[in-house]
Order: structure tokens, then C-alpha cells, then sequence
């Protein structure tokens, strides 16, 4: 059993115990094949042909014997006698390769001898289907293209240095394609092309096969070429007299025998397209009559369906079966005018023929702007609405008086025979475009529609609801009849507008392959001549069906001529294709992943996992539309099946179509047990990428080899509907399209999916192939699917606009609680239903509860998005909530009634209480959020008002001013009022200052105040909040950046994240949230963890759809949620990269730098990202962001935008592109841009930037990574101050010289004895504040940003405060007058306390640390972590010189 489990052993045992035939030259050949490379394996030894046993036969020995006979690739090993069995011995009972051989003799074989008296049969004989040695690429049909041939390895293209045309003959020859038409050089190279070919053909135009020609070496092995050689081949030729020119009767080459086309559905459109192809201009007429003579021995009865704007004739639809009888005399000619530049008479739109005229097919000449006539939407060329192509444009006719003598016309113009039924009323779907014609009036013999009398071209009264269709005679379809089965019955054709069924003779193998692949049940079938006569009477319509290689489908297969009575009743033909089989996955929690099982003879069984790899595995995914295969599971990993074991030691290649038809011990056969079953985790055929996690992004299906977007053209709801479904991510909110591709995309999906919305994957859904390969799009299609897509408002069981709040998440219908539920909210939710605003949200137990279960979910909506899935959502931890809690909304019911406006100019009373039940939403109502605190709970406070986000003043600010921010965000309590733009200073507008709330009110703006925007503030003293709700995580361990204990924040504490029943997805979610990969694992290994602390939460349970650890649902939060043997500790896969360049914390302007220039305030500019340093592209880069990059650095202003790696190209990535700033921007990382890392540029479009200044130093923030959005310039760091102390010395000074002057004028003019005295009296003041000032630049920590100053700032006077000026200019305050009261002389009791507390000239500051990768769990534990920071205030940067018996000097 070890020797059938392991392949490996299997080829080591037959090397150690065979016979290895070095040397021994064995003849090889393919025999009973379409070609002569296809057929089964014979082998010529002792002179005696013999064949080869399937016995591991696989697509590695098919390789081996495909490059020996010079045939290209392994397409197909088959076994079974697929090419029927030979007579004679069997020389090898198995062969091994390895697929790398150059030939048979080179594989492990065993002693070669006849092996029929071992027992072994001519029904095993292994076959191959080859590629063939040449093909014609990338052309317009099989018949044209670039010439390459197959290295044995891969494709590659022949240089058309020295290419001869008798070359060309033979590949035309070879490929069944007719003559040469041209052969073409100067084709360009692509640059995947790869190799030239280093032989030049030297046929002589007889050869058999391009194989057989001589060949010569290229010189040095490099073929002389400009380009690769393209070979366009004719199949059809024009006869008169045995001549071939441009007029005469149509003749196909079909399988090598030229046949003439029959006449019957012969059109104008066909005709244009053979004289096209053979390059003799457009069609005249195509005459009829038995005055040509005809060149072949047989009529071919194909019927080809052109448009006429087809290159070749092959290029258009085609069928076959059921061909009418035709006669010599009814052979299809064609009159080319044989220039192709001839000037052909202008098609006259105004004038029909006259009714009652006969039109002649015979003298209609082709228009130069002819049109084309097409009919869509039916299921094939001959039913569907009917459109005409002119202008440019499609468009179709209007059914007012469309009958059946107009449909008459379409069908026969469209060689499509008679019409069946004329329909009207948009039968086949509403069309777009113009509509060209209305009521049409044809007496049905006109050669075309537009030739019947109408109301004129282009003039109607219609809409598309009224567009024409036809069923035409020749329009076909199939099916399967049977009461319980889809891919079994009797087989049944739709002809001449009625199901009949098919005959069986001489239905062969590919006839039946054709039939099962064209109504998608698999590669293969069987007769089944055992079922009893069926019942009932019936057309038998067809019989003598002869499938080819060459056809696609069964319309294309030559048959007897249609005839209702083709056959016997008992000779009807019932077919089982493979695909009755059907193949599954189970137990794996996913249509992807699971258990392989095989439905057949009723049962579901499995396969055993003896020789279980990828490649099987391959298969399977291939086969179930399940992408790519990611793990092939062995030893019933995902549980014991039960039932047959189907297969055992399977040995796929990788690219069989179904797994039952990989090489095998036999159906059923095995010595396994269920133990053993195998499994497969596949990739999924479709997936959303590049959104915020798996549930939302650019929708892309797996190709096989890669996966390929899916574009935006004809995408709809439905086909999103299904996707979310399958990707398990609730329901489809929203299909924005038009996200442009990106050049790396590549090719796009060329199918267009149809879904109705129930079908359970994509790959079920019906596909449409986009119209020449090519969809036509915007952009990507992309979806954003969501568990929380339905709300509902219920009251007594009903839904409308007032009542308690329901949510459908994940099918069920729950109640949301009131606990954290705000007015905001339920204007979202009045806005998703079309119930206007909301009026209020009252809460009282009368109200009845509809919902089973009551979810603690909790919205964070601002209060002007459009669906409640739009806003940010907490389910961590959600409180216990009763029925008489849940939230309730009453909404204004009309979206257009007209509210009452807010009134700005008062606020509630205060000491009332505001009650929410009560309060009106405004029409014009503001909004409220809190920023740069690292969520939504906590940060500077800001509200939207007249178009501009503005901040609060924290003159007064307190706990009660925060509890009603918290409570109104639905972010629990007020942990901390913030001050002095603790979160960073904001911009736009001040809006409220002096804020006294009670802590009752609903919303912050009708708390008592200064009056809105009335204030004397300036953004450095910016309000903040913490709340309650806001979290944060990390990991706490000593040496491991991405391992250790998990802890959140909550309530303002640190706390330990209890580990049940944490599963792999949950894991998964944290690692990701904090940068460390996307998978990991708990340990529970790790020793007790020493100390006390809270243990949060418990019961997490992550979803697919959960983007982060707030958005899992989990127990109530509790302070002893668990033990301390119950705390989760965290080894994820990942390392989080370095988020600073140097040690964290940083901020934005030390993640910027410049190099290459010839100062430190030029060169290129380089950020840092993802832990390394990159440039930025010059696409778009201007003065304006110049002016952003010198600002950050402190560098002054922009001189210049240096493009073109004017300072030397970098390395590494090109991290930011299409960069857009408005010169104003505090940090390049505020500026409008590309997605990090998204470039199409080189390093020879690096951006850099020259500045006016050197550069100044800021002091280093502990708030971590952008904590401040809006850093000061460099004038309050270190050199900023020693600037300002150098200046007021030399004020100083200068005033010394004054004085002096004074003096020395005043003695020479001999003044009065008054002013002798005060200019004494002034030189020996001045003389003191130089010595004082002496001693305070000689005094220790002057100059250190982290001291405090109190003792030397004078408290400034009530009466001297005006409104602040702006944020960037610090004026010094005017000295006044001799003999003004020194400042220091002032009363205390004038200044009030909370203003001479913000005076002051430093204070201890803080700073949250939004970064959760900056958290330092070892530090700080003596006070909250959002509350620790460094002393010193970079924002306050007053420096006073206070002298006795001088006004206080303030430099600002």
C-alpha cells in the first residue's frame, strides 16, 4: 500500500527493479488521431508496432511524447481506449518521466516485453493530444496571425528574416486553411515574446508539415529579423471555368476537400465578407443561376450568419446541422468589384422600394456606408430584437404594424430561412439608442428591411418599450428532458419554432463531448441505448449527426438534412453526461473548502487521500469555480465522509476539466477507509480586493492562473447580490463602479455576469461573453456589501415611520438598544427609510418590541449620512440592555417638510433639562465629531456649521461641557475635558467659548455661552475630550513587538482581553488592527501572568465582515470578565514595520527629509512609509506642494518645484504619486493623493524642492505619530528663542544710544534743570535692566522649553484682553508711557483665576498617543495612558521681562 501511496517511492522501486533502456532507438508514433499529432501511443520494437498501458499515465509522459514527435505541448492523456484499441503486443505495462525528457528511452520503464499474457488488455492503451508543432497567433481567426512553434517547452515566434512563401504554403496547407493570402513582416516583437526562434524554414512548398522542411541554424544562433512574420491563409476561393479570381462560385476548403456553399442562406453580408477576405474589394450582387460551372464534387450545406464587416469568413457565426438539400444550380457566387477602393454608389435612405416591387438580389448593388442588420437578446444569430448598426450607432424598429411579412425580410436577410413569429412589446428587452424605423410596411420580398416603405429614416413616435423582434426558422436550441435529473434525458433541438428530439445514429464520442459541453455538464458522455421507449409523439428532426474536432458546438456539426421523421421512436437519443456526476465540498464552512465528494448512482461518496497533492487538488477548485488551490488536506482533516469512496490513488496532471478523469485505480475501486478522505481549501472564484477588509472593494474572479477585475459595463445589483452572499458578508449596499484601472491590471474579465440574485456562487450565475472579447467600462466594478444593510421602524407589528428601531443582521431581526443610541442616528435612519428627519427619540416601555433578540451594537453617526452603514459601528463589549430600553425614533414622515430653523442666538435655560424625547431636529442641523484622538470617542472637538468645521474655546471648560459632548456622540461618560489643544490645534472657525453646561442638555450648542462665534480665543486653546467608549489596543510584552498579552483600553484603564472561545478569525482581526500580519495564534503555554489589573471582555466572536476588534460582538464589558489564567496571549505571524525612521514616537516632519541638495533646505524629497524611506513622483508636483514640503521642515518658503529627479534619482519605492496640495496644508500627509505606494512613474520623475531658509529644529512631541496635525513653524524651538533674545538685546542696546544722544544734546544746549534730571533718571533705569538682563541670559534653564516660567509672567489685566490675533504672529506688547503704574503694582483680586491660570507661559502638557504602535506599557502606569505626555507647551511661547519700575515688556 506504501508503493500506491507515494509517487516518488513508486518511480524509485521501477529505477532500482526496471530495466532502464539507455540508447535503444524505439520508433514512436500517434495512430488513429485527426492529425499526426494525436492518437494513441505506439512503440516500434523487434520490428513490431505496440502500445503503451495507461498505468500512471499523465500529462508528464504525454509531454515527453508531444516534444519527441516535434508536437508542441501536452494537451490531453487520455486513457480508455479513447482512439479505439490496437492489436498486437504491449510493450510497457507503465512509464515514468519526469515531463523534462527530450525522449521516450529517457523515462523509467521496466523490461520492454509483451505484457498480454500478464493479464494486462488493449482497453487500457494510453493516448496523447498534442498541440502540434505550429499555430498561427493572435490573428482574426485560426486562419491568420503571427507564425510560432513550439520549443517543447513554450511558444515561440519565427522571425521573418529569410521567410519564403513557399514556407507560408506549407503552414496554410498543414492547418487546413486554403492558400496564402499575404505574409506579412515588420510585425512587432512583444516584449513577453521571450525568444526568437534560431532556424530559418527552408520549405519547398510540398512538404506534408512545416516539421518535415529543411531548416539552417541562424547564424551565432540569432536570427537576422525586423520583427516577427505573420501568415494570412484563405479557406475560400471564387471559381469560374477552374480559374480563381474575384467572380465565380463560392468554394470552402473543409477538411482539406474543396466543397461549393449552397445558396439557400446566401446573403449579401456573406458575400462581402469572401470578397474582403480575398482582397477584391466589396460585393456587387450574388447572382444565381446554372450558367457558372461548378469546380467541386459535393455542395457543403454550412450556413454562415455575417454582419458583413467581418475580416474573414470564419470570423462569422456559423451552422451546420440539419444543412437543406441543395442542387448544383443553387450554389452560392459572388461578383466582387475587385478594387477595393472603388467608389460605390451612396446608399438612398429617403426613397423605399415601391410597394409591390419585387427586389432583385441579383442587381442590388453594396452601399459604400452600408449598414448591418443584427437580432440580440434570443440565445442565438437567428432570434432576438431586431437592430440596425448605421451612423455608428445601434438602434431598432418600433413594432407599430410589424408583422410577419417584416419579419420575413429580417430572416431572410439574415440567412436565417423563414419567419416563425413577428414579435412586438420588447419581447426580447428594451434595446437603447436611436430607432430607426416606424411603421414598416414590407410586401416581404425586399432584398432589406430598410428598403420597405416606413414613415422615413430615423422618424418615429415610439419608445423602447415598443422595439420588434423575430423568431426565425433556423433560430436553434437544446436541452435535456428527464423528471429528476439535469445533465441526463432525451435529447431535444428547437426547430422551426418546435422541440423535437435527435436521432442516435452515428452519434460517436465528440458528438456526445460536444452535446454535454454546450449545455454545461461536463467534457464527456455516453449513449444510454438501455432506458424504455418513450412515450408520447414528437418531430424527430435529425438524424446522422458527425461531430468534429474542429466544432464548438452542435450547430456547427454536419448532419442529414432536417426532416420530422429522421428516425424510429426507438432510435431517439438518450444521453448521461459525466456532469450527471457532481462534485462538492463539505464541512469545510464554505462552498470553497471541505471534504471532496462525488455524486454518483445516487450516492454522495468521497476520495481517498493515497497520493493526495496540489495537483489534484487543482483539479477540483478548477472544476468547481473555486480559483486557485491553496492546500490539499489528507487523514479527513475536515471530518470523515460516509458513503462509497469513489477514487483512489489519483495522479492528476493539474489541468484535467473534471477530477473523475485523472488517472486513477479505477471508479470504486480502492483499499482505503474513511480516515483517509481528502480534502481542498481553494482561493474562491471571486473576491473583493483593495477595500476595507474582505467584504468590500474591486471585484475580481480567478482566471485559473490569476486573478482579473471584473468590469463596471452592465454590472448590476443583482450579480453584487450574490457575491456577498457567497463571500458570507450580508447584503449588497452599494455598486459605485467607475474606479479606474490601473496599467498593472492587466487584461479584464471578458464575460459579463447575468445573476438573477438567488444563485448560490457567481459561478452559477449565466455569463454573457463581452461583444469581441472586450467589455465595455468605466472602470472596475466594485461592491461594498454590509451585515447591517436593513432598518425598519416597527410599531404593533408594522413597519412605517415611527417606532422602535430593527436591524436584519445576519437574517434576523433584532431590536437596537437605547444605551448609546443618539439623535444623529435616527436622522440617518429616517433618511434610509424616506421618512424625512427625525423628530425626537423617545424612550418608555409602552412601546411594543418586535424583535426576538436585542443587539448592542452602536452606531456612531455624525447625522448626515444616508445609510446607518455608513457609520462608524462598536459591538465590543455592548451592555446588558432590556426591553424597555430600546431605541425608538419618530421621523418626520415627509423628506421635504419644512423644520423650524435652529436658533444660534439662545441656548437652553440653564439648570433645565433638556430632554431628548422633546427636542426637534433643526433643519439646517449641525454636526459633531471628535478628531486626532485615535477614534471616535475621544479628540479635539469639532462641529460642522455653515459649511466649515470649526472648534470650541476652553475658557471654562470642564466635565460637564465634556459629559454632554460624550453623551450626544453616544460615546458613554466623560472621563477627561482636555485643554490648551491637547488633541492638536484645529482650524476654520472658533464657534462656542465659555461653555457652562449643566451636563443635561442634548447638544453641546445649546449650552449657555458666549454666543455662537463670538469668542477671544485662539486654536492653541482648542477643547478636548475622552470618553467612556473610546478604545485602543496593544500588546504588552518585554522584547516582541507583535506577541504578547492583549490588552484594551476602556473606561480610562488598561485592561487584560479574556481568550474563549477565541477562534482563528478573531486572531486574525487583531493581528491585522495592529500592523502584525494577517494571521497568528493564541498561547496558552506562556506562565501566569504576574500583577493586578481589569479583565475587560470575554466572548469574542469576530465575523468576516468585522474590519477590527470593535466591530466583533462579545460579552458585556466587566471588570472580572474571566480569571487571570483566562487572559489572551497573542503570537501573530507578522512584524509590524517601523513606524519612524528613528525611535518612536515621531511626527509628520520627521518622516519627511531631503536629499541630494546642496543644502539641508533642498534636494529631493523623501517620506517615510511602511518602514523604509521612498520618493515622491513629480506627476502634478508644483510650487504649491513645494510650498507644503518647506513648511513642514521649517524651511521657509518654496523657491522652487523641482521635477525630473533634478537632484539625482532615488531608490527604493515611489511611495506617493499625483500629489495635490493647496499651498496651505500643514503636512504633506494632508495633501489629496494617490493610495500609498501606487505609482506608474521611475525613479527619473523623482520630486524635489528648493527653499528660501535653513532649517529650524521643532521640539519632539511624545503625542506619537501625527498627534498635532498642524505643527508651528520652527520659531518656538531652541534657535527661534535665542532669536529672540539676541533682538531684544540689541533693542536694548539701541535705546542705551538714544539715551546717550539725548544726553550728550542735552548738556551742550544747557537744558532746563527738569530735563537734565529725567534723562539721568531714564540712563539709570536702562543701565539696571541691562544688568538684569545679564544675569537672567547667565541664569540656568532659561533657555529650556520644559521649565516653568509662572514666577516671571505678570498676569495680564481684564481690561487689557482683546481678540486674539492670528495664529501666526506674535505681537510684543506696547510699553507704555513714562510714569504708568509698573505692571507689577496691579491687584491680584482683578485677575480672575481660571485666566491667570491660562497666562501663564508654560504648562505641563499631554498629548494621546493615536499610534496603538507607540504605547509603552512600561511606562506611565502611575496615571492614564491618554493623559501622560512631557512638560513644557511648544504651543505657548510668551517670553517677559518684567523690571521694577518698567511696564512689562511681552515678546509673543
Amino acid at each position: 500500500m506504501a508503493l500506491s501511496r507515494h509517487l516518488s517511492l513508486w518511480g524509485l522501486c521501477v529505477l532500482l527493479l526496471g530495466t532502464v533502456v539507455g540508447g535503444q532507438d524505439l520508433e514512436l508514433r500517434l495512430k488513429d488521431g485527426g492529425h499526426r499529432c494525436e492518437g494513441r501511443v505506439e512503440v516500434k520494437h523487434q520490428g513490431e508496432w505496440g502500445t503503451v498501458n495507461n498505468y500512471k499515465w499523465g500529462l508528464e509522459e504525454a509531454a515527453v511524447v508531444c516534444r519527441q514527435l516535434g508536437c508542441g505541448a501536452a494537451v490531453d492523456a487520455l486513457q480508455r481506449v479513447h482512439f479505439g484499441p490496437a492489436v498486437g503486443p504491449i510493450w510497457f505495462n507503465v512509464i515514468y518521466c519526469r515531463g523534462t525528457e527530450s525522449d521516450i528511452t529517457e523515462c523509467s520503464y521496466p523490461t520492454v516485453k509483451d505484457y498480454r499474457p500478464e493479464g494486462l488488455s488493449h482497453d487500457q492503451d494510453a493516448g496523447v493530444v498534442c498541440s502540434g508543432f505550429m499555430r498561427l497567433a493572435e490573428g482574426d481567426g485560426p486562419c491568420s496571425g503571427r507564425v510560432e512553434v513550439h520549443s517543447g517547452k513554450d511558444w515561440t515566434p519565427v522571425s521573418d528574416g529569410n521567410f519564403t512563401f513557399p514556407t507560408a504554403q506549407v503552414i496554410c496547407a498543414e492547418l487546413g486553411c486554403g492558400k496564402v493570402v499575404s505574409v506579412l513582416g515588420h510585425v512587432p516583437f512583444r516584449e513577453s515574446g521571450g525568444r526568437v526562434w534560431a532556424e530559418e524554414f527552408r520549405c519547398k512548398g510540398e512538404e506534408p508539415e512545416l516539421w518535415f522542411c529543411p531548416r539552417v541554424p541562424c547564424p551565432g544562433g540569432t536570427c537576422h529579423h525586423s520583427g516577427a512574420v505573420q501568415v494570412v491563409c484563405s479557406e475560400v476561393r471564387l471559381m469560374t471555368n477552374g480559374s480563381s479570381q474575384c467572380e465565380g462560385q463560392v468554394e470552402m476548403n473543409i477538411s482539406g476537400r474543396w466543397r461549393a456553399l449552397c445558396a439557400s442562406h446566401w446573403s449579401l453580408a456573406n458575400a462581402n465578407v469572401v470578397c474582403r477576405q480575398l482582397n477584391c474589394g466589396v460585393a456587387i450582387s450574388t447572382p444565381r443561376g446554372p450558367h457558372f460551372v461548378e469546380g467541386s464534387d459535393q455542395i457543403s450545406t454550412v450556413r454562415f450568419h455575417c454582419s458583413g464587416l467581418e475580416s474573414f469568413l470564419w470570423s462569422c457565426p456559423v451552422t451546420a446541422l440539419g444543412g437543406p438539400d441543395c442542387s448544383h444550380g443553387n450554389t452560392a457566387s459572388v461578383i466582387c468589384s475587385g478594387n477595393q477602393t472603388q467608389v460605390l454608389p451612396q446608399c438612398n435612405d429617403s426613397v423605399s422600394e415601391p410597394v409591390g416591387s419585387v427586389a432583385s438580389k441579383e442587381s442590388v448593388p453594396y452601399c459604400s456606408d452600408s449598414r448591418q442588420l443584427r437580432l440580440v437578446d434570443g440565445g442565438g444569430p437567428c432570434a432576438g430584437r431586431v437592430e440596425i448598426l448605421d451612423q455608428g450607432s445601434w438602434g431598432t424598429i418600433c413594432d407599430d404594424g410589424w408583422d410577419l411579412v417584416d419579419a420575413r425580410v429580417v430572416c431572410r436577410q439574415l440567412g436565417c430561412g423563414e419567419a416563425l413569429n413577428a414579435m412586438g412589446s420588447a419581447h426580447f428587452g428594451a434595446g437603447s439608442g436611436p430607432i430607426w424605423l416606424n411603421n414598416l410596411n414590407c410586401t416581404g420580398n425586399e432584398s432589406h428591411v430598410w428598403k420597405c416603405p416606413s414613415r422615413g429614416w430615423g422618424r418615429h413616435d415610439c419608445r423602447h418599450k415598443q422595439d420588434a423582434g423575430v423568431i426565425c426558422s433556423e433560430f436553434l436550441a437544446l436541452r435535456m428532458v428527464s423528471e429528476d435529473q439535469q445533465c441526463a434525458g432525451w435529447l431535444e433541438v428547437f426547430y422551426n419554432g418546435t422541440w423535437g428530439s435527435v436521432c442516435r445514429s452515428p452519434m460517436e464520442d465528440i458528438t456526445v463531448s460536444i452535446i454535454c459541453s454546450q449545455l454545461g455538464c461536463g467534457d464527456s458522455g455516453r449513449l444510454n441505448s438501455s432506458v424504455a421507449l418513450r412515450e408520447g409523439s414528437r418531430p424527430r428532426w435529425v438524424d446522422g449527426i458527425r461531430c468534429r474536432n474542429t466544432d464548438t458546438s452542435l450547430w456547427q456539426c454536419p448532419s442529414d438534412h432536417w426532416n420530422y421523421t429522421s428516425c424510429s421512436p426507438k432510435e431517439e437519443a438518450y444521453i448521461s453526461c459525466a456532469g450527471s456526476r457532481q462534485l462538492r465540498l463539505v464541512d469545510g464552512g464554505g462552498p470553497c473548502t471541505g471534504r471532496v465528494e462525488i455524486l454518483d448512482q445516487g450516492s454522495w461518496g468521497t476520495i481517498c487521500d493515497d497520493g493526495w497533492d496540489l495537483d489534484d487538488a487543482r483539479v477540483v477548485c478548477r472544476q468547481l469555480g473555486c480559483g486557485q488551490a491553496l492546500n490539499a488536506l489528507q487523514f479527513a482533516e475536515l471530518g470523515q465522509g460516509s458513503g462509497p469512496i469513489w477514487l483512489d490513488e489519483l495522479n492528476c496532471g493539474g489541468k484535467e476539466s473534471h477530477v473523475w478523469r485523472c488517472p486513477s485505480q479505477g471508479w470504486g475501486q480502492h483499499d482505503c477507509r474513511h480516515v483517509e478522505d481528502a480534502g481542498v481549501v481553494c482561493s474562491g472564484f471571486v473576491r473583493l480586493a483593495g477595500g476595507e477588509g474582505s467584504c468590500s472593494g474591486r471585484v475580481e474572479v480567478h482566471s485559473g492562473e490569476d486573478w482579473t477585475p471584473v468590469s463596471d459595463g452592465n454590472f448590476t445589483l443583482p450579480t453584487a447580490q450574490v457575491i456577498c452572499a457567497e463571500l458570507e458578508c450580508g447584503k449588497a449596499v452599494s455598486v459605485p463602479g467607475h474606479m479606474p484601472f490601473k496599467e498593472s491590471d492587466g487584461q479584464v474579465w471578458a464575460e459579463e455576469f447575468r445573476c438573477e440574485g438567488e444563485e448560490p456562487k457567481l459561478w452559477s450565475c449565466p455569463r454573457v461573453p463581452c461583444p469581441g472579447g472586450t467589455c465595455h467600462h468605466s472602470g472596475v466594478a466594485q461592491v461594498v456589501c454590509s451585515v447591517y444593510a436593513e432598518a425598519r421602524l416597527m410599531t404593533n407589528g408594522s413597519s412605517q415611520c415611527e417606532g422602535q428601531v430593527e436591524m436584519n443582521i445576519s437574517g434576523q431581526w433584532r431590536v437596537l438598544c437605547a444605551s448609546h443610541w443618539s439623535l444623529a442616528n435616527a436622522n440617518v435612519v429616517c433618511r434610509q427609510l424616506g421618512c424625512g428627519v427625525a423628530i425626537s427619540t423617545p424612550r418608555a416601555p409602552r412601546f411594543v418590541e418586535g424583535g426576538d433578540q436585542i443587539s448592542t451594537v452602536r452606531f456612531h453617526c455624525l447625522g448626515a449620512e444616508s445609510f446607518l452603514w455608513m457609520c462608524p459601528v462598536t459591538a465590543l463589549g455592548g451592555s446588558d440592555c432590556s426591553h424597555g430600553n430600546t431605541a425608538y425614533v419618530i421621523c418626520s414622515g415627509n423628506q421635504t417638510q419644512a423644520l423650524p430653523q435652529c436658533n444660534d442666538s439662545l441656548s437652553e435655560p440653564v439648570g433645565s433639562a433638556a430632554s431628548e424625547e422633546s427636542t426637534l431636529y433643526c433643519s439646517d442641523s449641525r454636526q459633531l465629531r471628535l478628531v486626532e484622538g485615535g477614534g471616535h470617542c475621544a479628540g479635539r472637538v469639532e462641529i460642522f456649521d455653515q459649511g466649515s468645521w470649526g472648534t470650541i474655546c476652553d475658557d471654562g471648560w470642564d466635565l460637564d461641557d465634556a459629559r454632554v459632548v460624550c453623551r450626544q456622540l453616544g460615546c458613554g461618560q466623560a472621563l477627561n475635558a482636555t485643554r490648551f489643544a491637547h488633541f492638536g490645534a484645529g482650524s476654520g472657525p472658533i464657534w462656542l467659548d465659555d461653555l457652562n453646561c449643566t451636563g443635561n442638555e442634548s447638544h453641546v450648542w445649546r449650552c449657555p455661552s458666549r454666543g455662537w462665534g463670538r469668542h477671544d480665543c485662539r486654536h492653541k486653546e482648542d477643547a478636548g475630550v475622552i470618553c467612556s467608549e473610546f478604545l485602543a489596543l496593544r500588546m504588552v510584552s518585554e522584547d516582541q513587538q507583535c506577541a504578547g498579552w492583549l490588552e484594551v483600553f476602556y473606561n480610562g484603564t488598561w485592561g487584560s482581553v479574556c481568550r474563549s472561545p477565541m477562534e482563528d478569525i478573531t486572531v486574525s482581526i487583531i493581528c491585522r488592527q495592529l500592523g502584525c500580519g494577517d494571521s497568528g495564534s493564541l498561547n496558552s503555554s506562556v506562565a501566569l501572568r504576574e500583577g493586578s489589573r481589569p479583565h475587560w471582555v470575554d466572548g469574542i466572536q469576530c465575523r468576516k465582515t468585522d474590519t477590527s476588534l470593535w466591530q466583533c460582538p462579545s460579552d458585556p464589558w466587566n471588570y472580572n470578565s474571566c480569571s487571570p489564567k483566562e487572559e489572551a496571549y497573542i503570537s501573530c505571524a507578522g512584524r509590524r514595520p517601523k513606524s519612524c525612521p528613528t525611535a518612536a514616537p515621531c511626527t509628520d516632519r520627521e518622516k519627511l527629509q531631503l536629499r541630494g541638495g546642496d543644502s539641508e533646505c533642498s534636494g529631493r524629497v523623501e517620506v517615510w512609509h511602511s518602514g523604509s524611506w521612498g520618493t515622491v513622483c513629480d506627476d502634478s508636483w508644483s510650487l504649491a506642494e513645494a510650498e507644503v514640503v518647506c513648511q513642514q521642515l521649517g524651511c521657509g518658503q518654496a523657491l522652487e518645484a523641482v521635477q525630473a529627479a533634478g537632484f539625482g534619482p532615488g531608490n527604493g519605492s515611489i511611495w506617493l504619486d499625483e500629489v495635490h496640495c493647496g499651498g496651505r496644508e500643514s503636512s504633506l500627509w494632508d495633501c489629496a493623493v494617490e493610495p500609498w505606494g501606487q505609482s506608474d512613474c521611475k525613479h527619473e520623475e523623482d520630486a524635489g524642492v528648493r527653499c528660501s531658509g535653513a532649517r529650524t529644529t521643532l521640539a519632539p512631541s511624545t503625542a506619537g505619530t501625527r498627534a498635532t496635525s498642524n505643527p508651528l513653524p520652527g520659531i518656538f524651538s531652541l534657535p527661534g528663542v535665542l532669536c529672540l533674545i539676541l533682538g531684544s538685546l540689541l533693542f536694548l542696546v539701541l535705546i542705551i544710544l538714544v539715551t546717550q544722544l539725548l544726553r550728550w544734546r542735552a548738556e551742550r544746549r544747557a537744558l532746563s534743570s527738569y530735563e537734565d534730571a529725567l534723562a539721568e533718571a531714564v540712563y539709570e533705569e536702562l543701565d539696571y535692566l541691562v544688568t538684569q538682563k545679564e544675569g537672567l541670559l547667565g541664569s540656568p534653564g532659561f533657555l529650556s522649553d520644559g521649565e516653568d516660567n509662572d514666577s516671571r509672567s505678570a498676569p495680564e489685566a481684564p481690561d487689557q484682553r482683546t481678540d486674539a490675533p492670528g495664529e501666526d504672529y506674535d505681537d510684543a506688547e506696547e510699553v507704555p508711557a513714562p510714569g504708568a503704574p509698573p505692571a507689577s503694582q496691579g491687584s491680584e483680586e482683578e485677575v480672575p483665576p481660571e485666566k491667570e491660570y491660562e497666562m501663564r507661559s508654560s504648562q505641563t502638557r499631554s498629548s494621546l498617543n493615536v499610534s496603538r504602535e507607540e504605547a509603552n506599557p512600561g511606562e506611565g502606569e502611575e496615571r492614564p495612558w491618554l493623559l501622560q505626555g512631557e512638560k513644557g507647551d511648544p504651543e505657548y511661547d510668551d517670553v517677559e521681562l518684567s523690571v521694577q519700575g518698567i511696564s512689562t515688556v511681552t515678546f509673543s
